[in-house]
């Protein structure tokens, strides 16, 4: 019997595994291949393409001439195209004859590299979409009713005039249709004044109320600060209700819900260079992998959601304009654009390789910082 139950959790050890590690590939794939398809519909052709780095399990040369692997290390992936002499495309300021071919990279106008450069992280954002589009098309959602069931006494709420039966016609000039709402706005506006549309016996009313800062488990074993006003809502079942939704519908709230992961995500960074960010709330590579374990827990639909809200969040960061990021080469294209002159290959070099060592700093503080006490 022991062993039967060793057996049982050995495979669901592995299955989890397999999973976590399936998903990160997933991504990884989504933006390397939109780099090759918009790369390759503007006529630059491709020499390998690699999910993962270091030594090569697997792979094969299609009609075209382009290597696809699977590498050991499944960290991030590239697509080398023809003319790039490096996975990081730092510019070198000595030319090759590759560098003349008309299906090179450097032969390609400036808006198709760029292009090129831009759809990986576009792809991210669109697999989230997609993701989120297709899990409420499938699921629908349910929501709790934005009425406040209870006041928690001394709270903000309860100092600013909050009772029991009110409900919330808007939040920060923008319509509330579920109670999850709140709760999920206010916990990143800690010390922001909140403003507040509420429905009170057949009348409206204004309301402004800053969150307090309380430290919480995020769920995952991490305590993060974050904003509260001290409201409950009742999840019973006469407080929420199932939204079923179409496919336009379901499409609709998928770029909602990214959009909202976009926002929140750039006002903590904004906070975070401010001083005024949470650090306990930048997740590393360590604490990533552990929230990823933790929720291959419930199941392949749970994780599934989770690698879209990756994808997306690993799509913007690669919009920094930070070289050797997408959004670095980007700055260079832009400037190139502009002034009909690419910056000289000596400046993108030292610039480059700055960029590298400011993105290597961050991710050594991103994974000490998991280790820090908050």
């Amino acid at each position: 019997m022991e062993a039967f139950e060793f057996v049982l959790t050995l495979y669901d050890v592995v299955i989890r595994f397999v999973g976590v590690i399936g998903a990160l590939m997933v991504i990884i794939f989504v933006h390397e291949i939109g780099h090759y398809l918009v790369g390759r519909w503007c006529g630059i052709g491709a020499s390998v393409f690699s999910v993962g780095f270091g030594p090569e399990l697997c792979g094969f040369k299609d009609k075209r001439g382009t290597r696809w692997c699977l590498a050991a290390v499944p960290l991030g992936g590239y697509v080398k195209f023809i003319g790039d002499r490096n996975a990081a495309s730092i510019p070198a300021s000595q030319r090759q004859a590759e560098d003349l071919r008309p299906d090179s990279f450097p032969s390609a106008n400036v808006w198709k590299r760029a292009a090129t450069v831009f759809a990986g992280p576009f792809f991210n954002a669109l697999f989230t979409v997609v993701v989120l589009a297709a899990l409420f098309f499938s699921f629908g959602r349910t929501i709790i009713i934005p009425v406040v069931t209870d006041v928690l006494p001394d709270s903000p709420a309860a100092q600013v005039g909050f009772r029991p039966g009110d409900k919330f016609l808007a939040m920060q000039g923008s319509p509330v249709s579920s109670f999850e709402e709140i709760p999920r706005y206010v916990m990143t506006h800690d010390g922001d004044p909140v403003h507040f549309v509420l429905e009170r016996e057949g009348r409206s009313l204004e309301v402004t109320v800053t969150p307090r800062i309380e430290r919480a488990d995020d769920g995952f074993g991490n305590m993060i600060r974050i904003g509260r006003i001290g409201i409950i809502g009742s999840n019973n079942p006469e407080n929420t209700r199932k939204i079923d939704y179409n496919v336009f519908e379901a499409v609709g709230q998928g770029i909602r819900e990214s959009t909202y992961i976009v926002r929140q995500t750039v006002q903590f960074i904004g906070k975070l260079v401010q001083g005024r960010g949470d650090r306990c709330q930048l997740s590393g590579p360590v604490r990533s992998a552990q929230i990823a374990w933790k929720v291959s827990n419930f199941g392949f639909l749970a994780l599934l959601q989770l690698a879209a809200f990756f994808s997306i969040s690993i799509g913007l960061f690669n919009l920094f304009p930070i070289p050797p990021l997408d959004g670095g080469h980007l700055a260079f294209y832009l400037v190139e654009g502009v002034t009909g002159r690419s910056v000289p290959l000596r400046i993108q070099e030292v610039i480059f390789r700055a960029g590298l060592v400011i993105i290597l700093l961050f991710m050594v503080f991103a994974i000490l910082n998991n280790y820090i006490p908050c």
